[in-house]
């Protein structure tokens, strides 16, 4: 749900502590009669115990045939704990000499210049070339001209849908070209209350109200989230068709109601809810495959996302990005390139995790398995023509974590049309999420989608002013 800012404070020391380039020291030759220890690379990434399983098998791969290397897994359960766990090794000198990150957030750290730019080892690798690559993943990860750190894969914001319910409840499958119109039929041809005590027992649709599940719908209306995306510098959330987008969203929670409540999200997460057949439809990216995977006999596929003025969706890349202070970087770059190699993709993709960035593994059975779920795949494929990114400037993160507070709220607590917000109107906002002056007053006037522009833009426009002018092409 909500990602609360870890303060930029923590990563002030990264430029003193990490931002000096160290020498990579030649290991100690081995004594006689003795064999060499193996370098050491240290791993770190988040995932659900199914995503990291998936990794400790490429790293069991990349060892058998790299036996002088050992890879140490450093696996994080949330992106927030991720983000704060890397902060304070930069912090303190000791980051990990290789980890995974969302292009979205990767720049915070580039910016203090902690980052071992990987785009000059790809010009001289012989496993990978740049060309081989998704462009769309490739540019996410450049800063100020550099690539800095290389993909895994060019996932996007898809529609998860439960089969096994849809057949059930009578509820015809998504089409390839269906519209918002459709969309919201669909989700409210499942919602229903099956046992009659006021409660909805499915639910047709759930997914995390963020700025990056907002941005999609925003596209389709033929709106934008920044004037610029290479250097946003004023976010356009109250022109028009980004209104028109919002209203859409939240009628879908308010006169719909065809997704869960704040309290039924908490009681149970939206991924369980999908596995348990009470929700027809999820909006989430490829990282959700493996832990539907390993759900037994649940039936389920995926879809693109709705259009309409446009087609649209976002992109979802994370990528291996490398230490400066790294001491082991000749060994971790050979993990990234067999990581990302057809080996390593190939092994990845057949766990589920990722929409390969490698294409020519993207466009093979290791990803579009017909015996696997989701029957599908292609639809990620499909989607890369209409995937757009968001800012990948240092304070992006930042903007998105602040956002993400104040568009929850929004979704989830604004009063009915006409009604004054009030203190037990407020009842599901937690501690330090109280709406702010402009909303109330925007509330007060029933203006609830002009509430949320008006409050993203003033808790954001001071990040985005303090940010340097972006110098990524």
């Amino acid at each position: 749900m909500t990602k609360r800012w870890t303060a930029a404070l923590a990563l002030a020391g990264a430029v003193l502590l990490g931002g000096c380039k160290r020498e990579e020291k030649p290991p100690e030759p081995a004594k006689p009669g003795t064999a060499a220890a193996p370098t050491e690379v240290t791993l770190q990434l988040f995932g659900d115990p199914a995503e990291v399983e998936g990794y400790r098998q490429l790293i069991s791969a990349f060892e058998a045939k790299n036996p002088d290397v050992k890879v140490r897994l450093v696996p994080i359960g949330k992106q927030k704990d991720h983000m704060a766990k890397l902060t304070t090794a930069f912090s303190g000198g000791t980051p990990p000499d290789l980890f995974l990150i969302n292009y979205r957030r990767f720049a915070q750290f580039a910016a203090k210049d902690v980052l071992e730019p990987l785009g000059p080892r790809l010009e001289k690798s012989t496993v990978l070339k740049e060309r081989d690559f998704y462009p769309q993943a490739v540019e996410a990860f450049r800063y100020d001209g550099a690539l800095e750190c290389l993909p895994q894969n060019v996932s996007s914001l898809v529609v998860y849908w439960n089969r096994a319910l849809f057949q059930r409840l009578g509820v015809p499958p998504p089409k390839p070209d269906w519209t918002w119109d459709d969309f919201r039929k669909t989700a409210q041809a499942l919602t229903r209350d099956e046992n009659g005590d006021g409660r909805m027992d499915v639910h047709g649709l759930a997914f995390e109200p963020t700025l990056s599940r907002l941005a999609p719908f925003i596209w389709q209306a033929g709106g934008d989230i920044v004037d610029d995306v290479n250097d946003p510098r004023h976010m356009q959330l109250l022109n028009e068709p980004a209104l028109e987008a919002l209203r859409f969203v939240l009628r879908l929670q308010r006169v719909f109601k065809v997704t869960p409540s704040l309290e039924e999200a908490k009681s149970e997460n939206h991924e369980a809810r999908f596995a348990a057949g009470r929700l027809g439809m999820l909006l989430n990216s490829r990282r959700l495959v493996p832990t539907l995977r390993a759900v037994p006999d649940l039936d389920w596929d995926v879809a693109p996302l709705p259009r309409h003025h446009k087609t649209a969706t976002v992109l979802h890349s994370d990528a291996y990005c490398m230490s400066r202070a790294s001491k082991a970087k000749d060994a971790a770059f050979r993990f990234v390139e067999f990581a990302l190699g057809s080996t390593g993709a190939e092994l990845v993709a057949r766990g589920g995790r990722t929409v390969p960035s490698l294409k020519r593994v993207a466009e093979s059975p290791a990803f579009l398995d017909p015996n696997q779920r989701p029957a599908s795949a292609r639809v990620f494929l499909d989607s890369i023509l209409s995937i757009r990114r968001l800012p990948n400037v240092a304070v992006w993160n930042e903007v998105e974590t602040r956002a993400d507070v104040i568009v929850e709220e929004w979704f989830y607590t604004v009063p009915p049309h006409g009604t004054q917000l009030t203190e037990s109107d407020s009842k599901e906002v937690r501690p330090g999420q109280e709406a702010g002056g402009s909303m109330r007053r925007l509330l007060r006037q029933g203006n609830e989608v002009n509430a949320l522009g008006q409050e993203v833009t003033e808790a954001v426009q001071g990040i985005l002013d303090s940010a340097p002018k972006s110098g990524t092409p």
